[in-house]
């Protein structure tokens, strides 16, 4: 990657208050809300559910997984599969519409990866599972959070590959050329890190809002690597985030918070930019108008499962 394109990327993440936590104070999710009554507790026509707890490891959280299966017999080839990150937000949020919209296509299975709670959002374990570490260290710190430990990215894409992807290829039956990714914010990010670390191990990857600055610009490190040893087949990116993402401080006037905008939205084209200058990886990329960070988590799922399914997608893309 061209090094002045590097430093503008990182110029422009600092300047839009992006190298920590993206959005502002009021859009963060609330971190104490439950999960409630879910489609899987009261059902939706044409698909059928059914979960599973994976002990944790290392005194971690254990992760509970939901599956949702499309109640029909699988194409010969098996049936489309998408992971989604923050399973229990996921799970909570997902529409009986946005379901039997898909029956004009191939259902995916839907696989929601989260944390044996009723929170919608296990802040401590997502911050660990979600985020790299530099080479080198086994874990990293947020300046704005240090109580909280980050760096278990690694782990965690292999936890999913060794020990979620079996399990689920044993419940039903997979396209191994139609898997793909999504995650918002550090999901976000953990979803682009396992595309520069590991592409074989999806061929979609659907980044939201994902916090491009995390760990002094770790992620343009990665990618660097990416460029270096492409992937070895077509690997599709739907990288998405709202226009009106921004960290706000209190000093901040309407001309700064206007700016800081900008320079988030030019650094997010920057980033798919470089992306799409990678052999084999067919970038798409769209800003939704008018929508903060904590908007964006609602308004990319249904957008995700009608690409993953097979079905048009929106002409905003790009």
């Amino acid at each position: 990657m061209d090094r002045q394109r590097r430093r503008l990327s990182q110029a422009l993440l600092a300047a839009a208050g992006l190298l920590v936590l993206p959005g502002t104070a009021a859009a963060r999710p609330d971190m104490t809300r439950t999960m409630g009554t879910t489609l899987a507790d009261t059902g939706v026509p044409g698909y059928r559910f059914e979960s599973r707890v994976f002990p944790g490891s290392e005194g971690r959280r254990r992760h509970r997984v939901w599956l949702a299966i499309p109640d029909r017999t699988p194409p010969p080839a098996g049936f489309p599969a998408l992971y989604l990150l923050d399973g229990n937000a996921v799970l909570s949020r997902l529409r009986p519409e946005w379901l039997t919209a898909l029956d004009e296509a191939t259902p995916p299975v839907l696989v929601m990866i989260g944390y044996d709670t009723d929170l919608l959002f296990d802040g401590e374990a997502r911050h660990y599972d979600y985020t790299p570490a530099p080479e080198g260290q086994a874990s990293v710190r947020d300046a704005r959070r240090p109580q909280r430990e980050g760096g278990g990215a690694a782990a965690f894409i292999e936890r999913i590959e060794s020990t979620i992807t079996p399990w689920v290829a044993s419940r039903t039956q997979v396209d191994p050329n139609r898997k793909a990714l999504w995650g918002h914010s550090f999901g976000g990010l953990f979803t682009l890190f396992t595309l520069c670390t590991r592409p074989r191990a999806f061929r979609i990857y659907l980044p939201v809002s994902p916090s491009l600055g995390w760990a002094d610009n770790l992620l343009q490190h990665s990618l660097d690597h990416l460029a270096a040893q492409p992937p070895e087949r077509n690997t599709a990116v739907w990288i998405c985030r709202g226009d009106e993402e921004v960290r706000i401080t209190k000093v901040m006037n309407a001309e700064q918070i206007q700016q800081r905008k900008n320079n988030g939205n030019t650094a997010f084209r920057l980033f798919a930019d470089n992306l799409d200058r990678i052999p084999r990886v067919e970038v798409h990329r769209r800003l939704y108008p008018g929508l903060g960070h904590g908007d964006m988590f609602s308004a990319a799922l249904p957008e995700a499962l009608r690409i993953v399914a097979g079905l048009a997608p929106d002409p905003a893309w790009s």
